[in-house]
């Protein structure tokens, strides 16, 4: 890797200060890299210290250089046009749809049906968010052992029951 020459934006002693008087974390982290640079260390030590790849190494040198330390206070990530506004209509709907059936649904039968409907493509994580909002709980099948104990099986229950009506 070829070695980026940092220009002389703040000093040392102005980086420091910066890290000190930040709160913000990642701010922190991209100031140490510039720090550590300017010190001369070498980018393979700073990286694996900072555990931070070659290009993001090389990311916040030469952004560095080009708009000084101000330009690492930001973080660009996430989707490029937002995060997706959904009408609550669609998932009280989906919810009505639930409250009369007699069947567990899973999220993929739930983004299904949303699709069917609407035509939109609603992520895991949202959905996950939506039910729990809306008061329902996740249930996942659970493997009990076919051939086991039916008599151990039920003293354990009635214990498991005993200890969790004791709070």
């Amino acid at each position: 890797m070829k070695a980026i020459q940092l220009k002389n934006h703040d000093t040392e002693y102005e980086l420091l200060q910066e890290i000190r008087n930040t709160k913000n974390g990642r701010y922190q982290h991209r100031l140490r890299t510039i720090l550590l640079a300017k010190r001369g260390v070498s980018s393979k030590a700073i990286r694996e210290e900072l555990l931070i790849s070659s290009a993001t190494y090389s990311k916040w040198l030469k952004n560095y250089n080009e708009n000084g330390k101000d330009i690492l206070k930001q973080h660009n990530s996430g989707r490029k046009d937002g995060n997706p506004k959904y009408d609550n209509k669609i998932f009280q709907e989906v919810f009505e749809k639930l409250d009369l059936m007699e069947e567990y649904w899973s999220i993929p039968k739930m983004q299904k049906l949303i699709f069917e409907l609407h035509n939109i493509q609603v992520p895991n994580e949202t959905m996950r968010m939506r039910i729990k909002r809306a008061g329902y709980s996740y249930k996942s099948n659970r493997p009990s052992p076919y051939k086991g104990d039916e008599e151990l099986q039920e003293e354990f229950k009635k214990t498991e029951l005993r200890r969790w009506s004791k709070t």
